[in-house]
């Protein structure tokens, strides 16, 4: 089990938990001129908005991608994390491979424990990276992608380079719980079945490694009309074969009630309280007399 924190509490996820929703549409790449523009006068307005959306649809943290050529990430990381968690009160998803960064950005959350997505199995990366989340007490995600298999097309690969990932970690006193691996969701567009290459991957990484997983699932739907249903359908898929937390849109229609209720379905719900609670939220309430 995996755990971060934040101004609201703890967040547990990984076997038989329920399943994580994370807001990844806080990347800057993604946004128009003129957000641009915004950050780089040190408005964060938009951003903000679309963390704030997330978390009324029912996510439960935010990842935030600065990497931007016309942006200062060192600057900035720290500033919108910080202003993200204070609005929103949730945990933090930094998405950076810049260790100068990333380093601010954990420093300026603490107390409270983030998650650094994403570490590779590559030499440079792990002694660039591990160095910084130990330092700090952060949660790492690692990415299956080394210096032996490179982009792995087997299951076998995979998990061996994710062996890679969680041994070096440990060497940096970093802890198996608090190691999320990506088995990696692919364009089903450009990479027809590679659907069940994942599935078999989420099986194997929580039998034989025993960590947490993670999807970024809007890769799912690229390249095809309506593409959020199709990420849907992945996610919703996933969840049996163990996927623990997911990168999604939070504009996704039916996201929250599908996750509710396949969490349910697959015993990460006991008794259907997350599914009800969530159920009875969405109901409308009581109308007043005059508007019978």
């Amino acid at each position: 089990m995996t755990t971060l924190t934040s101004r609201a509490g703890s967040l547990d996820f990984g076997p038989g938990h329920p399943t994580v929703l994370i807001n990844d549409q806080l990347r800057v790449v993604d946004q128009t001129p003129e957000v641009l523009a915004e950050l780089r006068a040190n408005g964060f307005d938009t951003l903000l908005e679309l963390a704030r959306f997330g978390h009324r649809v029912g996510v439960d943290m935010v990842d935030i991608l600065i990497g931007h050529h016309e942006l200062d990430e060192v600057a900035l990381l720290p500033t919108i994390a910080v202003a993200v968690h204070d609005e929103i009160g949730c945990p933090i998803s930094l998405d950076s491979r810049n260790p100068q960064a990333l380093r601010g950005a954990l420093r300026a959350l603490q107390p409270y424990k983030a998650l650094i997505n994403s570490v590779t199995a590559e030499a440079s990366c792990l002694n660039e990276l591990l160095p910084v989340a130990a330092e700090n007490g952060a949660a790492i995600v690692g990415m299956p992608i080394g210096d032996v298999y490179g982009f792995p097309k087997s299951v076998e690969g995979r998990v061996a380079e994710a062996w890679t990932i969680v041994r070096a970690a440990e060497q940096y006193g970093i802890p198996r719980e608090d190691i999320v691996i990506d088995a990696m969701c692919l364009a089903s567009s450009a990479e027809p079945g590679s659907m069940r290459l994942t599935l078999d991957t989420l099986r194997a990484l929580h039998e034989e490694l025993g960590v947490a997983t993670i999807l970024g699932v809007g890769n799912a739907g690229f390249g095809m009309p309506d593409r959020t249903r199709i990420d849907l359908a992945y996610l919703l898929g996933a969840v049996p074969w163990g996927l623990d937390a997911a990168l999604v849109d939070p504009a996704t229609p039916e996201l929250v009630p599908g996750v509710r209720a396949i969490d349910f379905l697959t015993g990460r719900d006991p008794w259907g309280e997350r599914y009800l609670s969530h159920h009875r939220a969405r109901q409308p309430g009581p109308k007043s007399e005059g508007s019978r």
